[in-house]
């Protein structure tokens, strides 16, 4: 008598996706750009090139970039998610 197979518990949907791969090499870095005649520091998620927030003090950027490479918070799900991100740096150079 053949064994009999399990069936499935899970049910997957149309449109699903499995979860990237994860990152080892994630890591943040802050960075100056000029606006016109402001300065603003960026905070960037390396090596995808998000931008992750923008602040008018170093200070507040540098505590930032401090706080996610020591906790490294979105490390699991590959990243900070798009829509809680600016645009990326790729984009923006683009312009």
């Amino acid at each position: 008598m053949p064994t009999k197979r399990k069936t499935q518990k899970v049910r997957f949907h149309k449109g699903d996706k499995r979860p990237g791969p994860s990152m080892k090499d994630l890591h943040y870095i802050k960075k100056m750009i000029k606006r016109g005649r402001k300065i603003i520091w960026q905070v960037i998620e390396k090596p995808k090139g998000k931008i992750v927030s923008e602040f008018f003090f170093e200070e507040d950027a540098s505590s930032l970039v401090k706080f996610q490479n020591k906790h490294r918070v979105w490390l699991e799900n590959g990243g900070i998610p798009d829509f809680l991100c600016h645009k990326g740096e790729r984009e923006l150079a683009k312009r």
